[in-house]
């Protein structure tokens, strides 16, 4: 019974993967859908990896692709994997008993690349820095212009191998090689062989030229002991290094490369500057590239015992071109800075070089922390190209707490005292800043008891304001003087309180002193000038009541009516006389004390 029941479920299981078979390559496709699917631009699939292949076989490619390619079923097989709500897609999968055998199905006919979505967010996110491998021209982080985005996947992979690009390997090597040599070689390793079915799927697409020494036997085998002496051509690191920096010159290891071309001398160490370490950084940074094959066989094999790859490792700590880049954009988008200048939002062309402005200028920022890694572990004097303080390339760092020293950068980027000379002038000058500010307001309290003098002694005939809100005709002046003289002591005073926040030591003492001196030389001014005009007016009231008590004498005497009623009269003036003086000393005084306080607490 056991036997017949494995007999009856071996029968089974057949009959149902036979069925799932047929239906894979029994289907009847309706080519005329495939045509519209694909030739009709701003359809669903118009621009679906299946439909690309599908024009390049119903097209003028050259080399044309195979017939294993442009097979209807694997056409068709591969846009369903993609478009899955075409209504011939849904019924090819309502033909499938379970949805395990429709995924089978797909899984040994359909292309290695099926999807729209990867291809486009590959292009969107490798295009958006600025590099200038093949495919991006069409088909980037801001527009994809091409009818065909797998033809610029494909080109872009085919001149930068970048993670992302693993379903074109799996494409190329599920491919024959001639069946798929325009999506998977270089156009000068194409070769105009007739396409056909070739050997079949699994063969591969392999390189007609191969690379610079990629036939030397420890490249092959680096395991061999016999290489363990083995050192790679300067030649030929070279010449993979102009290969990977022509492609992306903006890795911070093409920025060694360019100052070691230069004559490195002080600027980066020798040993930083051999052709192998040199390679050794680039493809540390990116092991995926064009350029890295040689590299890779000799030092990324397990068990590698050449001894070449641990003499002349990468270069330490250098940040890799992902890590610089946020660091920059991080930076640039919290502090525009100086060193933000080359770079846009989505582009900078020497990542490592803006880095190194940002990190001088401010030091403690967290985006610094691995470039100064960086500085620390290769040696700052090794790499002083970046990593050592440069008056002449880099601005002073902005140190947020109190310190001493002679290069500061003070409102402008001319202001900056390089020598002990130029920090001594500074720090008069800034002192002249205060002075002239405590002046400034000053003036402004000596103009305004100034005025309040004039009109007081005009007495009963000083003009008297129509409004509290609106100005005097005779005001207008005094107005645009004042308005004057508190914008210029107010620009003064946030220059004073700008200079004090460099943390300076001596430029902080500066500003200080500068105030002080200020109120040395101006501080008593106007209890000064206020009790010189308080006595001018008694002076005067004193004249007056003398010269109207002699008046009101002659004019007593004259009266017919008695001079006791004269007499009394004249009393009752002076006395009035005396209130009304006192009253406008009180006003004076109070005058006084509001332009003192002007002067010494605000503009």
């Amino acid at each position: 019974m056991t036997g017949t029941g494995g007999l009856l479920l071996l029968l089974s299981s057949w009959a149902t993967i036979s069925v799932a078979t047929d239906v894979c390559s029994t289907f009847i496709w309706d080519a005329a859908a495939l045509s519209s699917y694909c030739t009709t631009p701003g359809a669903p699939a118009y621009r679906s990896p299946a439909c690309s292949v599908y024009r390049l076989c119903n097209g003028n490619a050259s080399p044309p692709l195979g017939s294993t390619m442009c097979s209807t079923d694997r056409l068709f097989i591969s846009l369903c994997a993609d478009q899955t709500t075409l209504s011939q897609c849904k019924t090819f999968q309502q033909a499938f008993s379970t949805p395990a055998d429709f995924t089978t199905c797909q899984a040994s006919k359909a292309f290695k690349i099926i999807s729209t979505a990867l291809v486009q967010n590959y292009l969107t996110t490798n295009c958006a820095g600025g590099h200038r491998m093949a495919g991006c021209e069409r088909c980037n982080a801001t527009a994809c212009d091409t009818a065909d985005p797998l033809l610029a996947y494909t080109d872009s992979c085919i001149d930068m191998l970048m993670g992302g690009c693993e379903p074109w390997e799996d494409l190329c090597a599920a491919e024959s090689p001639a069946a798929a040599q325009l999506l998977c070689l270089p156009a000068s390793q194409r070769t105009t062989t007739t396409a056909g079915s070739g050997s079949g799927a699994g063969s591969g697409v392999s390189s007609s030229t191969p690379p610079p020494f990629s036939a030397d036997p420890c490249v092959l085998d680096s395991t061999a002991p016999a290489c363990k002496s083995y050192v790679y051509p300067d030649a030929a690191a070279q010449a993979d290094i102009a290969k990977l920096c022509g492609s992306m010159p903006d890795m911070p290891g093409c920025a060694v490369v360019a100052v070691c071309e230069q004559g490195g001398g002080k600027k980066v160490a020798a040993k930083y500057c051999r052709p192998f370490t040199l390679l050794a950084t680039l493809c540390a940074d990116m092991p995926g590239m064009k350029g890295c094959e040689a590299y890779k066989g000799l030092c990324g094999k397990a068990g590698s015992v050449v001894a070449q790859c641990a003499d002349q490792r990468a270069i330490p700590g250098l940040p890799t071109w992902s890590v610089a880049r946020k660091d920059v954009f991080s930076a640039c988008d919290d502090h525009p800075m100086a060193a933000c200048a080359s770079c846009s939002s989505t582009d900078c062309p020497d990542p490592l070089g803006s880095l190194a402005g940002i990190c001088h200028e401010m030091p403690n920022m967290a985006v610094c922390k691995d470039f100064w890694g960086f500085c620390n572990v290769a040696g700052a004097q090794d790499v002083a190209e970046w990593c050592e303080e440069d008056d002449s390339k880099y601005l002073p760092s902005m140190l947020m707490y109190f310190h001493q020293r002679t290069q500061e950068l003070l409102l402008w980027k001319e202001w900056r005292p390089m020598t002990e000379g130029q920090y001594a002038g500074s720090v008069i000058a800034i002192l002249a800043m205060g002075v002239a500010t405590t002046g400034l307001k000053t003036l402004k309290g000596y103009l305004s008891l100034r005025w309040a003098h004039d009109r007081a002694a005009l007495g009963d005939a000083a003009p008297v304001p129509a409004s509290v809100w609106l100005p005097a005709r005779e005001q207008l002046s005094e107005i645009a003087i004042k308005c004057g003289i508190t914008g210029i002591s107010l620009t003064l005073d946030y220059f004073m309180m700008l200079i004090a926040m460099t943390f300076n030591i001596g430029f902080f003492c500066a500003v200080i002193g500068g105030y002080i001196l200020g109120a040395l030389l101006f501080g008593h001014v106007l209890d000064n000038y206020g009790a010189i005009l308080h006595h001018q007016r008694r002076v005067a009231h004193a004249k007056a009541r003398r010269g109207s008590g002699d008046t009101l004498r002659v004019n007593g005497a004259a009266h017919k009516g008695g001079p006791s009623a004269a007499n009394g009269s004249s009393a009752t003036r002076l006395t009035t006389s005396d209130e009304e003086e006192e009253e406008d000393e009180e006003a004076f005084r109070v005058t006084v004390a509001d332009a003192d306080c002007n002067c010494v607490h605000s503009a």
